[in-house]
């Protein structure tokens, strides 16, 4: 799932500190059991034997593979401060599928400095929606709608997670949300923690229309904003940054871009970008009120779909009805054909017999005929002998 480096690797000659108790602080020599129903990333960030150094990427970030699994971390090496340390150790106890977990860190200074240097471990995710964008547009591959639609509705609980706890990301770029290839999730980091130090790298690739003005700002609804563009591009494959190009976002791009969408992703997609795009903040929802706007969907979609099956099965029921009206229809013209087949035999069969007794009766009367010829032919016969016999005796 995720690619192999040929790198040398090398084990760490150290164990890991881990700062919670939610993962086992000691490396095993083996994999311990899985238990029944265990999340496999759990398992696999619990039960490695060892982490060994694949790569570097950066100075200050490296790649770590979990062995015995095929599962990766990526190593970032920071120095924050007290209040930093302890915002991360809050993040390791965090479990949201939505959410790139921060796992455990290892200290490099000493622990009686003020500001500590620290590795800080966490999932490695390779894909972000830059490179899925540049994947599938290659090939005109669109994402398909039920993928669009648990992209927005599992980020939307990761954010409305976030808000829950007063927390904004404001660094939303389509390099920060990944693909998870391996859950097949779309995901979130939260760094909030790191804002403080490098306050010029938290600031959403595409800012919203109330963004640098005089007003009172709600960050929520700038993210908001921000993903709902991030969507947006991943919907149409293509990075929407030409919207901006004047340097304020352009109406017409942005109408020109719902048209499209329109035309790819009509319903609740369509629908629900919209809302999250909106010019008007007033009227922008923030991830609480984005919670229920996906309830009214769903409600809507179950709805169209009860509504459909009730349609589907008047259909099989008319559809029924008139197979039986048909078939009805079918052993009436039977039965009159039948009927009429021996109606007709009957009168066949009544004809035969009358010209039966013609034919007889002809017969008769012939035979009759034929008798009563004969004894005339011979009283005739008689009579012209007779007469002979007297002319001969008067001479």
């Amino acid at each position: 799932m995720y690619p192999e480096y040929c790198v040398a690797q090398r084990q760490q000659p150290y164990p890991l500190h881990k700062i919670t108790q939610s993962y086992n602080p000691v490396v095993q020599n083996e994999p311990r059991p899985r238990q029944p129903n265990e999340n496999p990333k759990d398992y696999m960030i619990t039960a490695y034997t060892s982490i060994n150094h694949v790569i570097d990427i950066s100075p200050t970030s490296s790649i770590y593979r979990l062995d015995p699994f095929a599962k990766y971390l990526c190593c970032w090496i920071n120095t924050v401060g007290p209040e930093e340390v302890s915002a991360i150790q809050e993040r390791t106890k965090w479990k949201h599928p939505n959410l790139v977990s921060f796992l455990f860190f290892e200290e490099q200074s000493d622990k009686f400095s003020q500001n500590r240097q620290l590795k800080i471990f966490y999932e490695y995710l390779p894909l972000d929606i830059k490179q899925l964008i540049d994947k599938r547009s290659k090939t005109q591959e669109y994402v398909p709608e039920e993928e669009i639609w648990k992209m927005i509705s599992g980020l939307c609980e990761a954010f409305i997670f976030l808000q829950k706890r007063g927390i904004t990301h404001s660094a939303l770029t389509l390099e920060s949300v990944y693909f998870d290839e391996e859950y097949l999730l779309y995901r979130i980091q939260d760094v909030s923690p790191f804002r403080a130090r490098a306050p010029h790298l938290f600031e959403n690739q595409y800012k919203s229309p109330e963004s640098g003005g005089n007003l009172r700002v709600n960050r929520f609804k700038q993210d908001v904003f921000g993903l709902g563009m991030i969507i947006l591009s991943l919907c149409l494959l293509k990075n929407c940054d030409y919207i901006f190009e004047t340097g304020v976002l352009s109406v017409v791009h942005l109408n020109d871009c719902f048209d499209q969408l329109k035309q790819l992703y009509p319903g609740r997609v369509d629908s629900i970008l919209k809302k999250m795009l909106l010019i008007d903040f007033n009227q922008r929802p923030d991830w609480l009120e984005m919670q229920q706007l996906l309830v009214n969907l769903k409600d809507i979609q179950l709805a169209n779909i009860d509504l459909g099956l009730t349609n589907k099965s008047s259909i099989l029921n008319s559809s029924f009805q008139l197979q039986n009206q048909q078939q009805q229809q079918i052993q009436k013209t039977f039965d009159q054909l039948t009927l009429s087949q021996e109606n007709r035999e009957t009168i066949n069969n009544n004809k035969l017999t009358s010209s039966i007794n013609n034919n007889n009766a002809t017969i008769k009367t012939t035979n009759t005929d034929s008798v009563d010829q004969k004894l005339i032919n011979l009283n005739k016969r008689i009579q012209d002998t007779l007469q002979k016999s007297l002319n001969k005796n008067i001479r």
